[in-house]
């Protein structure tokens, strides 16, 4: 498992993965009992129908109006899939590469990475909480006709949110980390504080030489920009 340590700003870096389009892993053990169970099923049937509707070149709109509710909805649960893509396999790994800047070092690193891995597992947890309350309200809705769209809402992100949480914990605490430097990373830490266009070169040359088809895309989002 790859990890890369992107830098965005001066002494600030986001750990980010990539992988070919394809199923998400099951929820896991957590979720095989009862009501446990039929989120897991939920979650998951959710994730692949945000996948199908993210490659959907049809461009056809809904008839109706909680159609293209479920829609937005499925592109928004697409984008949360992304982002918390990392934190959700990091369940399953035992060991992990992180690629890092040629300059910054590897005991340095694994400081920082675990301190954001501690974050984003402190943020998941408080939002499982909210999020697990508007799944309650959300409740009687299941009577009324036409797609739960609360309901689905709600459940991707309880689900989502305990799996990363979990991810966060277990790549702080169990994973057994490796760290290499790369030439690319470095190469993108010199061109966030870049002005444009060098700047977007740089991050699309290196983003190309790493392989990764979303990392420029997410330099961008990400990265502050130059004074």
């Amino acid at each position: 498992m790859n990890v890369y340590f992107v830098p965005l700003a001066a002494g600030r870096f986001e750990p980010y993965f990539e992988q070919e389009d394809g199923p998400e892993p099951e929820p896991g053990r957590e979720s095989q009992l009862g009501f446990f169970a039929r989120m897991g099923a939920r979650f998951s049937q959710m994730v692949r129908e945000a996948e199908e509707n993210r490659h959907d070149r049809s461009h056809e709109p809904p008839a109706t109006f909680l159609g293209r509710l479920q829609r937005r909805l499925l592109c928004w649960v697409a984008e949360r899939v992304a982002e918390q893509r990392l934190l959700w396999r990091l369940r399953g790994a035992d060991h992990a590469e992180l690629h890092v800047p040629e300059e910054l070092d590897a005991a340095e690193a694994l400081r920082l990475l675990k301190q954001a891995l501690q974050k984003d597992g402190d943020r998941h947890v408080r939002l499982l909480g909210l999020h697990l309350l508007g799944l309650l309200v959300s409740l009687p809705f299941v009577v009324v006709p036409g797609p739960n769209v609360f309901g689905y809402f709600f459940t991707f992100t309880v689900v989502g949110h305990f799996l990363a949480f979990r991810g966060a914990r277990r790549g702080q605490n169990e994973v057994q980390w490796s760290v290499t430097p790369n030439s690319a990373l470095t190469t993108i830490g010199r061109a966030v504080v870049t002005a444009p266009p060098e700047r977007y070169r740089l991050i699309h040359e290196a983003s190309q030489r790493l392989r990764l088809a979303h990392l420029a895309r997410f330099v961008e989002r990400m990265a502050a920009p130059p004074a």
